[in-house]
């Protein structure tokens, strides 16, 4: 989920705007969905659009099942590993 029109690299508008609710219990209204990608080697599909949320927001559960990779959290970032790879 972004608030950043700018990041879609392709975008559907949805015919009419969906509530999404986030972890805080504020609602948002999601305008559309589209393909984000944030590296060369990522694309993230069915990103939600969600004007005026402050944040980009992932599903860890759905970005692992989709890119079939774990996460591994550190203090100050996180990695990505392909579990092809591993």
């Amino acid at each position: 989920m972004t608030g950043n029109p700018n990041i879609f690299s392709s975008f559907r508008s949805h015919k009419a705007p969906s509530p999404v609710t986030v972890a805080d219990g504020s609602t948002y209204s999601s305008v559309g969905s589209g393909i984000v990608k944030p590296t060369s080697s990522i694309t993230l599909s069915s990103v939600l659009s969600l004007p005026n949320l402050a944040f980009n927001l992932i599903f860890v559960s759905k970005i692992t099942k989709d890119l079939n990779c774990c996460v591994a959290f550190f203090p100050d970032h996180c990695l990505f590993l392909d579990l092809k790879t591993m």
